[in-house]
C-alpha cells in the first residue's frame, strides 16, 4: 500500500481543476496526448463497483486501479463466521489501440479470519493470484459523443496464489454496457459468466452474475454511484445479492479516490468496506 500512495504521489502533480465522472458523450480535456490532433479521454474507471466500464483506456496510455483496503465480513447470522482483508489488490491498464486494451490483475495479499460460536479462531494469510483480461470496446467510439457504449471482455485467472488463491484456472467473460443521459447522469449494466473453481471438490462450475448501476456527478469533484448485483452457481443453485454504494471523488483529472460499503441481501452474501484509488498516466 505504501507503494502505491508513493506512485499517487509522483503521478497526481498536474495542477489542473477535477473532472467529474465523465463517459464518452462528455467533454473532453484540452491536453494533447500524441500528436497535436489526439486528445486524452476523461479518465474512465472500472470500478468501484462490480459493473465496469466499457471504456477503454486511450492508445499509449496506462492506467492503475486498487483496493488500497477492502475488508469482507460474513452476514452475524451466518455460521461460520469469517472475516477477510484485503490489502493493495491493484490492476493495470493499458491501452493498445483505440478500443482495445490489456490488463493484469493482481491480488497481493490476504488475511482471513473464520470462527464458530464456542470454538478457536482460524487464521491464514497468504498472495492471491494473478488473472490477465482484454478488454475491446465495439459499441460507441470513446473518442465521439456517442450515447451507447458497449464492451466485451475476456479473462483467465491463474492460479498463482498459495492458500489464498482459487487454485485452478478460472475463465470467464463480461459484456459491460453504459448509456449518458444529459446532465451527468449514467445508467450502466453487465452481463457476466465465470467458469470458477472450487477448491474443496476440486472441480468448476459455472456461474452467472449480472448487475446493473447508476452513477451521477454532481460538480467538478464529487459524484456517487449505486449498484445491484446478484450471482447464481449454476451446480448450487445458489443466489448471492447486494446492493453497492458510494462517493467518487476527483483529486485532479487523472486521480480518482473512493469509498464504498456493499450491503448484502441474500443470507449467503458477503458485507464489504472499501478504499480504492485510480491513477492515469
Amino acid at each position: 500500500m505504501l507503494l502505491t500512495l508513493t506512485l499517487a504521489l509522483s503521478l497526481a502533480s498536474s495542477p489542473t481543476a477535477p473532472d467529474t465522472l465523465k463517459r464518452a458523450s462528455q467533454t473532453r480535456p484540452a491536453d494533447a496526448e500524441q500528436g497535436p490532433k489526439r486528445q486524452l479521454r476523461p479518465l474512465n474507471a472500472d470500478r468501484p463497483g462490480v459493473t465496469e466500464s466499457p471504456n477503454t483506456v486511450g492508445r499509449g496510455r496506462m492506467q492503475l486501479e486498487t483496493d488500497l483496503v477492502r475488508l469482507i465480513t460474513s452476514k452475524p447470522s451466518q455460521e461460520p463466521r469469517s472475516r477477510v482483508m484485503r490489502l493493495n489488490a491493484f490492476a493495470i491498464r493499458a491501452g493498445l489501440t483505440d478500443h482495445t486494451e490489456v490488463q493484469v490483475f493482481v491480488d497481493p495479499y490476504t488475511v482471513e479470519k473464520q470462527w464458530e460460536a464456542g470454538e478457536p479462531m482460524e487464521r491464514s494469510a497468504g498472495f492471491g493470484d494473478v488473472a490477465l483480461r482484454v478488454k475491446h470496446n465495439f459499441i460507441g467510439d470513446d473518442d465521439e459523443a456517442d450515447a451507447l457504449v458497449v464492451a466485451a471482455i475476456g479473462f483467465v485467472r491463474l492460479p498463482t496464489g498459495g492458500s489464498q488463491g482459487t487454485g485452478g484456472y478460472e475463465y470467464g467473460i463480461l459484456v459491460p454496457a453504459t448509456y449518458n443521459f444529459q446532465h451527468e447522469w449514467h445508467i450502466s449494466a453487465q452481463a457476466a459468466s465465470f467458469l470458477s473453481y472450487d477448491r474443496d471438490a476440486k472441480q468448476h462450475a459455472v456461474e452467472l452474475a449480472p448487475s446493473v448501476a447508476v452513477d451521477h456527478g454532481f460538480n467538478d469533484w464529487l459524484a456517487a454511484f449505486a449498484e445491484f448485483s446478484t450471482s447464481k452457481n449454476l451446480k448450487t443453485h445458489q443466489w448471492n445479492s447486494a446492493v453497492s454504494t458510494g462517493p467518487i471523488f476527483h483529486i485532479s483529472e487523472r486521480v480518482q479516490l473512493d469509498f464504498g460499503r456493499r450491503f448484502a441481501i441474500s443470507s449467503s452474501a458477503e458485507r464489504e468496506y472499501y478504499v480504492g484509488l485510480v491513477i492515469e498516466r
